[in-house]
């Protein structure tokens, strides 16, 4: 009945320029009917009653119930994006029988690391890549891969410091072979071909494959390699799948003529199986073991001595949305191709945790309620302590800063989801850092030094939303990346909360990490942004440690928005600067700075 009814009052919206007189003189006001109850004292009988009602109160009806329809809506999307989205490998030598969509493109970055850096130091010895997989047809997957390790080796080789690196460009072909109609069975062909680029030693250290003198320099290879192999797939139950997966891969024998014996890993006949166990919608676990078999072998110790080690993954898929996943395992093959994953960490045998982000632009995303102009204007983020806002998907954000001390900072990032965040570009550098001395002199010459320049990439990740009925934004952000004087590297991550006091105050509250192969410590941050008008705000920030031997600092800023897009800030501080790990120590001298904000 109230849907008749609001219809009849659009008809009649539509209609006034054709009623009487009296309504004419009333231009701000239409018509509503309603069904009165029978008044008994009046001796009437039910008929309809018409009264004028402004027009904007009909107008503001109209839009919150069709605001209502609209979240309704919403509510059976979202929980449309828990269905299944697929996995294609377990790990690269044990690829599943799964198939991504006709002319679909899927992207996965993953970083790959030991918990330590051995004798290399840093952060960890890290084997870092990039796949993309595209849909040539519903049977048919073709795969591109790049991967990069340029550190030293985890250990000393015969007692001397060993640079190690190499890059990999690879490609894989995935084909249905068998796919009966209960689905019980499957069988597929997966072969790739891969350019491998391979150097050790330089100038101040020795080749691993020099073992003939002990000459300095540096040797490099470009070798052409590959893998097949043949993944069998049964259903044990609706939620678990196994797999068996025989396979080779074609490895070279021995690496340039510095050496009387094979060098090399030659080729390697395994056998794989593993285990895919879908926990819920949205939640899988995963695990493998896959033995080498044959001549080959796939491990080489700190005296270069080769042998054969059993490859195992542990592994959690979570699906945020049919647009974004997340993979967190834990491995000891340190390749990220199918024809190198069945290799170890060099020099050492040891567990090793990776970290996939996965991306399909084709998925579908989840729904947030638009930003209030008011949380528009406080989504650039602050100097030094962030909120858990995110840009909605599409947007870019670019942000730059430059200070008294000469330290600047230039960042890029861009809104893959609702949800997610990816910051492509955050470089800067820190003028006079080592001129204070934080922790310790390895630390500042380490991170901090003369001549220091720091590249990052990360990633936001929106938790939960007052857009989708949470009380307060939470979002978890981790960056990584390294000194490029030093080359050596950290992780910073974050656990931002923001909430709305008000109209006019906002609160963040975030706890932040700093972890290295030289220290490790923590701090609270926080901040409020005070509305003194629709444009211009006010952001007092502090940053506390808990680390008793290192100072907090402060910071205050004047924020003026020009548009919901496009602020300035002018601040004054006394953080080292506003980047990832300076944002956290205490400058000997204050600066002042000034920051621009942009997002498109």
């Amino acid at each position: 009945m109230k849907n008749i009814t609001f219809l009849l009052i659009i008809i009649q919206l539509t209609t006034l320029n054709s009623v009487s007189k009296p309504l004419e003189e009333n231009e701000n006001r239409s018509l509503k009917w309603e069904i009165l109850e029978k008044n008994y004292e009046d001796n009437r009988d039910n008929s309809t009653y018409w009264e004028i009602v402004p027009k904007k109160e009909i107008l503001r009806e109209l839009d919150e119930t069709f605001q209502e329809q609209t979240d309704i809506n919403n509510l059976f999307s979202n929980l449309d994006l828990l269905s299944n989205t697929e996995i294609y490998e377990i790990t690269p030598i044990i690829p599943l029988n799964n198939f991504i969509k006709n002319d679909e493109i899927e992207t996965s970055i993953e970083w790959k690391s030991s918990f330590g850096g051995g004798k290399a130091g840093g952060i960890g010895q890290q084997n870092n890549s990039l796949k993309i997989d595209y849909g040539l047809s519903k049977n048919m997957q073709l795969t591109g891969y790049f991967s990069e390790a340029d550190d030293d080796t985890y250990n000393y080789i015969n007692g001397a410091r060993a640079q190690y690196s190499w890059q990999n460009y690879a490609i894989s072909l995935k084909k249905s072979i068998l796919k009966p109609n209960n689905g019980k069975n499957s069988l597929s062909s997966f072969a790739s071909i891969e350019y491998w680029r391979l150097s050790s030693g330089s100038d101040y250290t020795k080749s691993i494959y020099n073992e003939i003198d002990n000459s300095l320099g540096k040797d490099r290879f470009n070798k052409i390699i590959g893998s097949f192999s043949l993944p069998f797939s049964h259903k044990i139950t609706n939620d678990l799948e196994g797999l068996l997966v025989p396979g080779i891969t074609f490895l070279p024998e021995k690496f340039g003529n510095k050496t009387s014996r094979s060098n090399g890993y030659g080729e390697n006949i395994y056998l794989g199986t593993g285990l895919l166990w879908k926990l819920s919608d949205n939640f899988k676990l995963t695990s493998s073991f896959t033995m080498p078999l044959g001549k080959g072998n796939n491990y080489f110790d700190k005296n270069l001595n080769f042998s054969k080690k059993p490859i195992y993954s542990f592994g959690l898929n979570w699906d945020l949305n049919k647009k974004i996943s997340l993979e967190t395992k834990i491995t000891n093959g340190y390749g990220s191709t199918p024809a190198t994953g069945l290799l170890t960490i060099p020099s050492d045998n040891l567990p090793l945790y990776a970290a996939n982000f996965k991306y399909n632009p084709y998925g579908k995303d989840t729904y947030l309620k638009p930003l209030e102009t008011r949380d528009k204007l406080i989504s650039f983020g602050g100097i030094t302590v962030n909120n858990a806002l995110i840009p909605s998907n599409g947007t870019g954000q670019y942000s730059f800063d430059l200070d008294s001390n000469g330290n600047y900072n230039t960042s890029y990032s861009y809104s893959l989801s609702n949800i997610f965040q990816l910051e492509l570009i955050n470089l800067g550098a820190i003028n006079n850092a080592s001129n204070n001395t934080f922790i310790n002199e390895n630390f500042t010459n380490t991170y901090l030094d003369k001549n220091n320049f720091n590249i990052r990439l990360g990633g936001k990740f929106l938790l939960f939303s007052p857009q989708k009925n949470d009380i307060l934004w939470t979002s978890l952000r981790t960056s990584v990346g390294r000194n490029e004087s030093s080359n050596q590297g950290y992780v910073f991550s974050e656990l931002i909360n923001t909430y709305r006091v008000n109209n006019w105050l906002a609160a963040n509250l975030t706890s932040k990490y700093f972890y290295s192969g030289i220290e490790q410590f923590g701090a609270f941050g926080g901040s409020i942004y005070l509305n003194l008008s629709d444009n211009l705000q006010i952001i007092p920030e502090i940053n506390y440690l808990l680390d008793k031997k290192m100072q907090s600092n402060n910071t205050i800023s004047v924020r003026y928005s020009f548009s919901e897009d496009k602020s300035i800030d002018l601040y004054l501080s006394n953080s080292l600067s506003s980047e990832d790990l300076s944002q956290l120590l205490r400058s000997k001298n204050n600066r002042f700075g000034i920051k621009l904000n942009l997002l498109y």
